[in-house]
């Protein structure tokens, strides 16, 4: 498999599920019974994920240019 390095696979996590918390925003309630709660989760580690990789890939993107 390909080793993909671009920035657009660093966001991706946060693009998706930021678009779907905006498409469902009306319909969020933020009680543990609802899958807007999830959604809110969802959000939360994906802003985790994206920051967890944005140092990996200026990292990698540093030893490319040597």
């Amino acid at each position: 498999m390909k080793k993909r390095k671009g920035l657009w696979f660093v966001l991706l996590p946060l693009i998706i599920t930021t678009c779907l918390y905006v498409v469902f925003y009306s319909r969020i309630e933020c009680k543990p019974s609802s899958a807007g709660f999830w959604l809110i989760i969802a959000l939360g580690v994906s802003i985790g994920v994206v920051m967890t990789r944005l140092p990996e890939w200026l990292g990698t993107k540093k030893t490319d240019n040597k």
